[in-house]
């Protein structure tokens, strides 16, 4: 696709200068941020989770063996190539990671292996449910699927008896290998016999979400856009905030991004475009490649993804690609026809109000973390005696 690539440099900041009229040849990026570009961000920006005391939701990967869960986890939060995916080993045990850490998504994430009969007696599988956001069950759509539509199943029931509010999420994966014609087919009979199952055992009232997934295109991203949204409570307020902002702005679309995973946690109600979802990933991309080399001090002092992160990028068909930062770990990312983007300066007081706004929901949040600090405080100190040992209740 060709562009006009306009950088706005933050002061004090080092960026190329790009002459306005200069056309750039942007070919297909691809959706991953590059490793080392990936550890020039976690290293120079500071991820110190401020809600590092809050109750995380869990998000279960599940599915049987080489059905690609640890591929998944690898590409969305580590930043790895899909081709490097091939080698990695088969997972032998149930491995957790928080990812609370590197950005501003807050949620664990438990990739269990597929050998392992986590219903047999010596597990305690309830207390996994217990706690759980999110079940994600992978399917290999390009292997014999009806193993895994009985593992979903016996999964899904017994989740289901121990914890109801759980979101139960079917990656039909792997369909790059796959004809357009052979994913829709896929897709109708994995969810109908999925469903029939369900209905069979008489739980017709438990629903199940179904993705199309490729660790080689976005729709991996998409999808666990659409899960991690599900477990964020202030949802329905961001995606107001952007929908007074857009309908205010003469926006035509807009998403509010995690930088560093690249999930849009929120967007407004106009529905979403894959391609515009891709642009929106490629923008990302480029702005943090060429922050992190041009954007540091000689010293190396600053950091590549600051308050003044602005980029405009102009595609052929009049449509303006417009990035600004939010927080440290959010960007907006806006579609705006080029006569729109005529009121700038509009545009700007509106994200300024909007900005605002955003920093004031997250302001509440800190508020109840702090507060459930304190009441596990006190909880504690009326557990315990002066020298320490707790009490005895009879």
């Amino acid at each position: 696709m060709l562009a006009k690539l306009f950088w706005e440099s933050p002061s004090g900041r080092r960026f190329p200068r790009i002459h306005a009229n200069t056309v750039i040849w942007t070919p297909y990026l691809h959706p991953v941020i590059t490793t080392w570009t990936w550890q020039c961000l976690q290293a120079i920006l500071d991820f110190s989770d401020p809600f590092s005391t809050e109750v995380k939701p869990r998000i279960l990967l599940m599915g049987l063996r080489r059905s690609g869960k640890s591929s998944i986890q690898k590409v969305v939060f580590h930043k790895m190539s899909p081709n490097e995916t091939l080698f990695l080993e088969s997972t032998n045990k149930i491995c957790r990671e928080d990812v609370s850490n590197s950005s501003f998504v807050n949620f664990q994430i438990w990739d269990f292996p597929g050998q392992i009969d986590f219903f047999d007696p010596t597990f305690d599988y309830e207390m996994i449910f217990r706690g759980t956001g999110a079940l994600i069950f992978v399917i290999d759509s390009q292997d014999d699927y009806m193993e895994a539509l009985a593992r979903l199943h016996l999964t899904v029931t017994r989740a289901y008896k121990v914890n109801t509010d759980i979101n139960f999420e079917v990656f039909i994966h792997k369909v790059d290998g796959l004809s357009d014609d052979h994913k829709i087919e896929t897709q109708r009979d994995i969810h109908q016999r999925a469903n029939d199952d369900l209905a069979d055992a008489g739980l017709e009232k438990i629903h199940l979400s179904f993705y199309l997934t490729s660790i080689y295109d976005h729709s991996i991203f998409e999808a666990f856009s659409k899960v991690v949204q599900k477990l964020i409570p202030q949802l329905p307020t961001l995606e107001n905030l952007l929908n007074i902002f857009i309908s205010n702005s003469g926006i035509e679309k807009a998403f509010l991004f995690d930088v560093v995973s690249k999930i849009y946690i929120a967007t407004d109600s106009t529905p979403v475009d894959m391609q515009t979802y891709e642009l929106c990933c490629d923008m990302i991309d480029v702005v943090i490649d060429i922050s992190c080399i041009y954007g540091l001090k000689e010293d190396g002092a600053g950091t590549p993804y600051d308050k003044e992160s602005t980029a405009i990028i102009k595609l052929n068909n009049t449509t303006v690609l417009y990035l600004k930062e939010v927080t440290k770990f959010l960007a907006l990312v806006c579609f705006v026809r080029e006569e729109s983007f005529e009121r700038k300066g509009l545009i700007d007081y509106n994200f300024h109000c909007f900005r605002k706004a955003i920093h004031e929901v997250f302001e509440v949040r800190m508020k109840v973390v702090k507060s459930r600090k304190v009441q596990n405080r006190l909880q504690k100190k009326k557990g315990a005696t002066p020298n320490g040992t707790p009490r005895v209740l009879l």
